[in-house]
């Protein structure tokens, strides 16, 4: 929740301006079954939980993450006693169907009224006429909050992604030239400008971040929020209701929210040329990926204690010990260790035949001081052979014109004889000997 606004930023309202009795508390009404899922945060380098709406702050039904402390604020907002940079994996519930603060009007509404002096004074002047018509002279918030949202969805509002900068160097006057001028924005852009213009018609009103909507086809039975799903809309304060959720992005582009249809920027030239090759191939390639990445989650880099012990009593150990988990790891590590050797075996002796025999006769060549190139030739070795060695190394040498008859011939045959093989090994063993 951003309820503080400098005229550039909006910022969480740390405490009220109003002292300590200004502050507003969460009092959330909920209605229903709750709902109760469970949730693989990746790393965001911020101290929050972005839960599904809304959590109460009870024991039973707060998110338990170990060797976590977490905590809500009074705008039902989860936060974490430390910032998020390892991956969390957590159950929890909430109940869809809620209200949430003050019913009446209470004194710390007023920091929800708050402007900034001597920015966007067209946009406060338009607020104004608006007031000024009889029929909205007397208005309370719902009819208000439908006045503005008219204004947005006919009034030639464009929703981009890339609407180009707005406001001077300092920023002021940034919501006049969207509201007024322009009108192409994203929903920062609308949400900002409708809480503007909400404190200005004397309505109560605050910035709300977050995401909204989900891939369309669920991964591994886990629905994914993507980055492309952050999204920002509005709470206005009812009387007799308390904070109501509005998203003026939906006047302007209903697909976005109703559907969950976000706008992308381009794509970069590797992804953009795969994409346009073949857009469902990229579909099916990434829903791999989630359905991988998501198993890896569960079973590796969130295996619990609770799920290891459960697996020693599966398999036999009635009161599993540490002793035990170790005693198994040990096992599966040498398990493993033997199937690699199997595979290596296994991998040696399935190499090419002829590769092998011709690394065998290189190495008895090399004993007898005759270098072997392993591209070479079986005669061009036989005549080094017949060089270095002479009549002492002639029954080499014919071994060698018959391996390359037997390669390289008319009659080649496409595996080594090893009959050939061993009457090779005598003649290497026979020149070695002096004469």
């Amino acid at each position: 929740m951003l309820s503080r606004f400098d005229g550039r930023e909006w910022h969480r309202l740390e405490r009220s301006s109003m002292g300590p009795a200004g502050l507003l508390r969460a009092d959330l009404r909920t209605r229903g079954q709750p709902l109760r899922y469970e949730m693989t945060l990746e790393p965001s380098r911020l101290p929050l939980l972005p839960l599904l709406e809304a959590t109460p702050a009870l024991a039973e039904h707060a998110p338990r993450i170990e060797g976590w402390r977490v905590f809500q604020r009074a705008d039902l907002e989860w936060l974490t006693d430390r910032p998020v940079t390892d991956r969390l994996r957590f159950e929890v519930q909430a109940w869809p169907h809620h209200e949430h603060g003050p019913q009446q009007a209470a004194l710390g509404l007023q920091d929800h009224l708050s402007l900034p002096p001597g920015y966007n004074p067209r946009t406060l002047e338009w607020a104004a006429a608006l007031r000024r018509q009889p029929r909205y002279a007397q208005a309370g918030a719902a009819e208000l909050t439908d006045a503005v949202l008219r204004h947005i969805r006919t009034g030639g509002f464009t929703y981009t992604l890339a609407p180009g900068l707005y406001g001077d160097e300092e920023g002021r006057h940034a919501i006049d030239e969207f509201w007024l001028d322009r009108q192409l924005g994203f929903c920062e852009h609308f949400a900002t400008a409708f809480v503007v213009v909400m404190r200005a018609l004397d309505v109560p009103a605050r910035v709300v971040t977050g995401y909204q909507g989900a891939d369309p086809l669920p991964q591994d039975g886990y629905l994914v929020v993507r980055q492309s799903h952050a999204h920002a809309w509005a709470e206005v304060w009812q009387a007799g209701r308390g904070w109501v959720r509005v998203d003026p992005t939906a006047a302007v582009a209903p697909d976005r929210v109703v559907r969950s249809q976000s706008l992308r920027p381009p794509p970069g030239l590797v992804a953009g040329a795969l994409a346009g090759m073949s857009p469902v191939l990229m579909e099916q390639w990434r829903a791999t990926y989630e359905r991988i990445n998501n198993r890896w989650n569960q079973w590796v880099l969130n295996y619990s204690r609770t799920q290891q012990f459960d697996l020693l009593k599966s398999l036999g150990f009635d009161t599993p010990r540490w002793e035990d988990l170790a005693l198994l790891m040990v096992g599966l590590g040498s398990g493993a260790a033997l199937l690699g050797a199997a595979w290596a075996l296994w991998d040696r002796q399935r190499r090419d035949p002829w590769e092998r025999l011709q690394a065998d006769m290189r190495q008895r060549l090399a004993a007898l001081g005759i270098a072997a190139g392993p591209f070479e030739a079986p005669r061009t070795l036989a005549a080094r052979v017949r060089a270095r060695l002479g009549a002492r190394g002639e029954p080499v040498a014919a071994q060698l014109d018959a391996l390359d008859a037997l390669r390289y011939g008319r009659n080649a045959v496409q595996r080594p004889d090893r009959g050939w093989q061993r009457a090779f090994a005598r003649a290497a063993a026979a020149a070695r000997r002096p004469g």
